[in-house]
């Protein structure tokens, strides 16, 4: 890696725990209605105290170890969540910048020592941290509160399909002659969002319809779109492959130690939409045979999709079962 390489990447580190200490105020804000409301600046976390929180407070990660996890003022304990969120952060764009999906932004170095920038790529990266930051802000909500916020999942749709329209190939293509490639992308991207949407919604009426009562919220299907338009119908498959499994055997391990039934299912699409986004083609290869049968078996992506289905009623099961309790 070059010195400047090395620079760039750390750049987008920072920035990413950066971004993280501005999730920790949406996370606990947005839900509780006082985004705008409550006031350009940190205040204590003690309901009693709300002192503003001096700015070298709130360098992220190291404020939190510095103070010894305790507020300034009071002495009142600060959740470890709010490190962890601008860890998670600065990480995830850490990867995000070394496999980026749409390709490498930086090219190399011109001859006077400037860097060479991608356009379209460095635009594409733009569109998916801002996804991952989404992603990140929504499985913390779903965590707290048992909801994903229609302003966090409805812009995520709505940015998915402009990223494609902006940079043709965002999620991919659909070849139809006569097609512009900006066209052609936003097809994709479109295609791409109605699968997420129509999965996940079929499997919330056909539980709904099994068990009587509503065992998957609408939020997450309208992650599941939202999702769909950022990594196209092929990704919505293995997106809802990854959660279903994930959340499968999450829920299970977690009963099996808590005895309590009650599971979410959006942090576990979120954890399969990040894998899917930064490592789709590491899966892929990690799978000797699966790119040759993919090739060879035009039934591939239903089997997909059915095996998703599977594992995705198993995970509804789950969640009905926490709900109705």
């Amino acid at each position: 890696m070059t010195g400047l390489a090395a620079v760039l990447l750390g750049s987008a580190v920072a920035f990413g725990a950066v971004v993280g200490s501005f999730l920790n105020v949406v996370i606990y804000r947005l839900p509780h209605g006082t985004f705008w409301s409550g006031g350009m600046r940190s205040v204590c976390a003690n309901a009693s105290c709300r002192r503003p929180v001096p700015w070298y407070h709130n360098i992220p990660v190291l404020a939190w170890l510095w103070l010894r996890g305790k507020t300034h003022c009071c002495g009142v304990r600060l959740s470890v969540r709010y490190p962890l969120v601008e860890a998670l952060t600065a990480l995830l764009f850490g990867l995000l910048w070394l496999y980026p999906p749409a390709g490498p932004v930086l090219l190399g170095q011109r001859p006077d020592g400037s860097p060479e920038i991608d356009g379209p790529a460095l635009l594409a990266l733009v569109f998916h941290a801002v996804f991952i930051a989404n992603l990140i802000a929504n499985t913390f909500i779903d965590i707290d509160h048992r909801i994903l916020p229609d302003v966090l999942t409805k812009s995520a749709l709505a940015l998915g399909l402009l990223a494609a329209l902006l940079v043709p190939g965002f999620a991919g293509f659909i070849d139809v002659r006569g097609l512009s490639p900006a066209a052609s992308s936003l097809l994709y991207s479109g295609l791409g969002a109605a699968c997420g949407y129509g999965l996940t919604q079929g499997i919330r009426l056909l539980a709904q319809g099994a068990f009587r009562r509503e065992a998957m919220g609408y939020g997450d299907v309208k992650l599941m779109a939202a999702i769909g338009a950022y990594v196209g119908w092929d990704g919505v498959m293995l997106t809802f492959f990854l959660g279903s499994v994930l959340g499968a055997f999450v829920g299970v391990v977690h009963r099996w130690l808590t005895k309590d039934a009650y599971i979410f299912f959006g942090p576990f699409l979120a954890a399969g939409a990040l894998i899917t986004l930064l490592a789709r083609d590491s899966l892929e290869d990690g799978f000797a045979s699966f790119q040759e049968w993919q090739r060879t078996n035009a039934s591939s992506p239903w089997v997909a999709g059915v095996t998703a289905a599977l594992s995705g009623v198993l995970l509804v099961v789950l969640v009905r079962r926490g709900r109705a309790r």
